[in-house]
């Protein structure tokens, strides 16, 4: 686990915006990135390689750090996939990459809300796309947006997906109205940016994914399919054809997906593009 740029960008535009203030970060991270720029790090390379030093360049009070083991010396050590409870709460919680290794991820969740403070931030980094095997989970915008919603106490959700290996920009993913959900197919490793601040305590969180809200209040009739189009024809007749119609159809997927205009594509119209780490609001 480890701040990389793009996580980095993040929380750099965030001490931009607001002080970090005191922060907790999910595992011990390590500071994965060139961080020269900020000044010389500590002298004991192992103070230099985790990333309090990082942070505190960027303004943070305490940096405190959680995991389920003592092996890097994290200040807490506890299981986050079972309930938890921190003698104190935090200004700024950063998860790095963590929340796809644990099993339990509701109670994950449940757990990082409640270690930060009432106008306190919550950051994640997670994966998204072609990523399997990386954790436990892969984790999707709409997820972020309904958990992060204004019903179970947040505002100013922001969600941005990245390309892994472009570090140059990150595109803005909208929140998904009734009736729609956001779904991605990439070429390239996908990980999500989500940032949240916490308003106020809620008795029970509820997430629902707001895709069906309109068959559950207007009927099941909205959900009748339509009739087979001239698309779907020409898909049973290729599928006659097995060789064919896998050729086809991964041909059409690819250079969709390259060129943006699938609508499943990361660098398609669905998203904003935006440069990262100017300080800017995410």
């Amino acid at each position: 686990m480890g701040i990389d740029l793009h996580t980095f960008r993040l929380i750099q535009d965030l001490a931009a915006q607001k002080p970090l203030g005191d922060v907790l970060t999910i595992g011990r991270q390590s500071v994965d990135f060139d961080a020269s720029a900020l000044g010389d790090p500590p002298t004991d390379p192992v103070q230099a390689q985790y990333c309090e030093w990082v942070l505190r360049a960027l303004g943070a009070g305490e940096v405190a750090s959680l995991d389920i083991s003592d092996y890097e010396d994290a200040t807490y050590v506890g299981d986050l996939g079972a309930p938890l409870k921190l003698p104190r709460s935090y200004d700024t919680v950063i998860d790095a990459g963590s929340l796809e290794h644990v099993f339990d991820v509701a109670t994950a969740f449940r757990n990082l809300i409640s270690f930060t403070a009432v106008g306190g931030r919550i950051v994640h980094v997670l994966p998204v796309n072609n990523l399997s095997g990386h954790g436990f989970w892969q984790f999707s915008s709409d997820l972020i947006y309904a958990l992060y919603s204004d019903q179970n106490g947040f505002a100013e959700t922001r969600v941005f997906y990245a390309s892994s290996i472009n570090q140059d920009e990150w595109r803005l993913v909208p929140p998904p109205q009734v009736g729609t959900r956001t779904e991605l197919v990439s070429l390239e490793p996908v990980i999500l940016l989500g940032v949240t601040t916490k308003q106020r305590e809620v008795d029970a969180l509820r997430v629902v994914q707001p895709f069906y809200d309109r068959a559950w209040s207007e009927g099941a009739e909205v959900l009748v399919s339509h009739p087979p189009s001239r698309a779907n024809w020409l898909r049973r007749l290729m599928k006659r054809r097995t060789w064919a119609h896998r050729l086809a159809r991964n041909a059409f997927t690819i250079v969709g997906l390259a060129l943006g205009t699938s609508r499943y594509a990361l660098h398609g119209k669905r998203f904003v593009r935006r440069t990262p780490g100017q300080g800017g609001k995410p």
